[in-house]
């Protein structure tokens, strides 16, 4: 029996394989190829935080490259990208930066549930940091590679078995330096995930325990690779699978900030108290190796016309008071459209639906990005020279 199981995975392996090679012959490695969409000089200026009229002066020096134009009508159109508006930025000189003494800043996604568009908003939130100029790693820890696939990349196809954190997690912290993969985001690269990062618990629970001496604790291996790319950006954001295994784990060990996206339903109550508990167990068990300062809870999902959510969104706030974060995530079609075509709503250019309804998205995705960033700046403003001192809350002591 056990010899025909075998026969039977060696042929689905195979014919596997040949579909992949056909599939990758008429891809072409197209599908990596995506591009940034195209705006006019007014969301440039907003973004940059100038006049047109200054960007129009500017536009006539010999610093200031002219910008690309498409017809619009009878007149010629400006357009940009994000690339090219962080492009003025630095010659402007008006680059984001964090404060000298802090290293990056890690933000991790988690939760014990799976649906509650952890992925989506690890994404947006890389994104959303990108656009306004700062530099940011993405790094999927999650098998089912989901951000990975955001960008391009399809892991059975494009990505080898070294190509995700394996290694990095299994005791080669050096190998970060070559998982690392350039994006169509001047400013915003990604560590890829593949299916092979299912292999890491197996292999860590295997591991001898001279090996694990040498290595030192498996949960701070993703930590120590991270910091061997501490010069090359601000903020690096973390997705992680579903579960608290030993990926989820070296992502929480790794962050300053934590982030559980919960979707607002009773139920989620129940698991979040559940992803609590786990989480303070592991806290006691490893208090050394974790680096957390601030937990927030994220609200996705939120059916604002339901007075059943609006209901539990108070039981969440009343049981977590200042953990939640101020905006949420309402349910979005639009949101449900770009995730199928894999892309983020900052990538597009035209909607499919109503641009209305589409705006509505961006901006509600806005606000609970601007809510992350200042749970991020809070953080920064702890450190010596900091631009904006101002009276923050203790981080975790005072949460609740």
């Amino acid at each position: 029996m056990i010899d025909h199981l075998d026969r039977i995975c060696d042929a689905a392996a195979g014919r596997g394989e040949q579909i992949q090679r056909k599939i990758l012959e008429h891809l072409g490695h197209g599908h990596q190829q995506k591009t940034l969409p195209d705006f006019t000089i007014q969301r440039a200026a907003e973004l940059l935080g100038v006049s047109i009229s200054r960007i129009r002066a500017l536009e006539g020096s010999e610093r200031f490259p002219q910008p690309r134009a498409r017809q619009a009508g009878a007149i010629q159109q400006r357009i940009y990208n994000y690339n090219e508006v962080n492009h003025l930025r630095e010659l402007l000189g008006e680059c984001p930066t964090r404060p000298k003494t802090a290293p990056p800043l890690n933000i991790t996604f988690s939760n014990l549930k799976g649906g509650v568009a952890k992925t989506t908003h690890a994404i947006h939130c890389a994104q959303y940091l990108a656009v306004r100029g700062h530099r940011v790693l993405l790094v999927d820890a999650d098998p089912q590679a989901t951000a990975t696939g955001a960008f391009g990349i399809l892991p059975d196809i494009d990505l080898g078995e070294d190509d995700d954190l394996s290694e990095v997690i299994l005791g080669a912290p050096e190998a970060i330096d070559g998982i690392v993969r350039k994006t169509c985001w001047d400013n915003l690269d990604l560590i890829p995930a593949s299916l092979s990062l299912q292999r890491v618990d197996l292999l860590i629970a295997r591991e001898p325990a001279a090996t694990t001496q040498q290595l030192g604790s498996p949960l701070l291996r993703l930590r120590r690779g991270l910091g061997r790319l501490a010069d090359r950006y601000d903020l690096i954001v973390v997705d992680t699978p579903p579960a608290l295994g030993m990926l989820s784990l070296n992502a929480i060990a790794a962050a300053n900030l934590l982030i559980i996206p919960v979707e607002p339903h009773m139920y989620s109550l129940g698991s979040s108290v559940q992803y609590f508990r786990i989480l303070r167990d592991v806290i006691r068990r490893h208090r050394d190796s974790i680096g957390v300062q601030r937990i927030n809870m994220l609200l996705t999902r939120v059916d604002e016309q339901s007075p059943e959510t609006q209901g539990v969104i108070k039981l969440l706030a009343s049981a977590y008071g200042g953990m939640c974060l101020t905006n949420h995530m309402p349910l979005s079609r639009e949101l449900q459209r770009v995730a199928t075509d894999h892309l983020g709503l900052y990538e597009i250019e035209q909607p499919r639906g109503a641009r209305e309804t589409f705006t509505r998205a961006v901006q509600a995705m806005d606000r609970v990005n601007a809510d992350i960033f200042s749970q991020i700046r809070s953080l920064w403003d702890l450190h010596p020279d900091a631009s904006a001192a101002t009276d923050r809350p203790s981080v975790l002591d005072d949460m609740l």
